[in-house]
């Protein structure tokens, strides 16, 4: 494992108040009351001693090793999720890797082959690389919980389960934050002769199944969840892979024999999932030609029926969002021009195998 330095967060002050030790954070604008354990590794900490030697302390008067390790492993866990501890440490390059995006370069660099291994699946186009980069997340092995920090600043800590989503949530929102003027709808998004076909539905309406039949029917991939808009209606795929969660496992499992060799993660949520890779995706914007609104309800026959700009223009605005939570003027005329030039559909169905030959034909898709 490589050296961690732990040390006090610079806006938070130790103190003792009515006899009694506390910590102030001026980030959270908290105090926080410290027990007798508690304030011996803290001000260890404040004389840089290593973990190594509060476990030896803590053990020599009179706590059991054991526990010693546990008094100070739930302190600096607490800590860190607090913010009023910094950790530090140094990674080699050996093991990175780059990717793309939303427009933005991402460098990831991790303290293990196997640390990587597990993040490496949520990237469609992942290579080797430590060039110039937006975006810098190193990953590191703590004890039993993994670390991770963004541009050397920001500290995320969850276990290796759970690594790969937090990694992916980041993602999302940091992209869907810093991509104004652009604005966000979730959707998947798939494309065929240069021309953009979108996705549009709730969590379970089944974006990723029919996401990846698509793809086994001859799309190029963009995404599955959420898709950029700017101002000249183009669109852009934020390209992490499918996403399978447990209620499309098996429905998956008869199109991707692959599926049982996926690593399972877990969400912040508790939710396991796996990510699957695609052969083939397109990088860069496209043109939006259609759009489907999904509608899936237990028994039904696949069908399409079309629908009118206004009609279409609620469920978009519906299912957008922004940085700030509102959706702006520019980006509604950005909307109409879309809307203007795509055609817009609601797709009833039940079964995903049903419905991929009537978007195949609605989109004249060419295996």
């Amino acid at each position: 494992m490589l050296p961690i330095v732990i040390r006090p967060a610079p806006d938070t002050s130790f103190a003792l108040m009515d006899g009694r030790p506390v910590l102030f954070s001026e980030k959270n604008q908290k105090l926080y009351e410290l027990d007798q354990a508690g304030a011996y590794i803290w001000c260890k900490l404040l004389e840089r001693e290593a973990i190594g030697a509060i476990f030896d302390g803590l053990a020599g008067s009179g706590i059991e090793r054991s526990e010693a390790r546990q008094f100070v492993r739930r302190a600096l866990h607490q800590w860190l999720d607090l913010s009023l501890v910094d950790v530090d440490w140094d990674l080699s390059a050996d093991f990175t890797l780059q990717t793309r995006l939303g427009g933005h370069l991402i460098l990831i660099q991790a303290s293990s082959k196997q640390l990587l291994e597990r993040v490496a699946p949520l990237f469609c186009d992942a290579g080797r690389g430590t060039g110039q980069r937006d975006v810098l997340i190193e990953i590191m092995a703590f004890d039993d919980q993994i670390l991770f920090r963004v541009n050397k600043t920001w500290i995320r800590r969850c276990d290796i389960d759970g690594v790969a989503p937090a990694i992916r949530a980041y993602l999302t929102e940091r992209v869907i934050r810093q991509g104004q003027p652009n604005f966000a709808l979730h959707a998947a998004s798939l494309v065929s002769n240069r021309k953009g076909l979108l996705l549009c539905g709730e969590p379970g309406a089944g974006k990723s199944t029919l996401t990846l039949h698509l793809t086994d029917a001859g799309f190029q991939y963009g995404g599955d969840d959420i898709v950029l808009v700017a101002p000249d209606g183009r669109a852009e795929g934020i390209s992490f892979t499918p996403t399978v969660k447990p209620g499309s496992r098996e429905l998956i499992s008869r199109l991707r024999s692959d599926l049982d060799d996926a690593a399972v993660h877990r969400r912040p949520d508790g939710v396991r999932v796996q990510y699957l890779p695609v052969a083939h995706v397109h990088n860069g914007s496209f043109s939006i030609e259609r759009i489907i609104f999904l509608n899936r309800v237990e028994g039904a026959p696949a069908a399409l029926t079309a629908l009118g700009q206004i009609e279409s223009m609620g469920r978009v605005i519906d299912g957008s969002f922004a940085s700030n939570g509102k959706l702006s003027r520019p980006a509604f005329v950005a909307l109409k021009q879309t809307l203007e030039r795509a055609k817009s559909f609601e797709l009833t169905y039940s079964d995903a195998v049903q419905a991929r030959p009537l978007l195949v034909d609605l989109c004249h898709v060419r295996p």
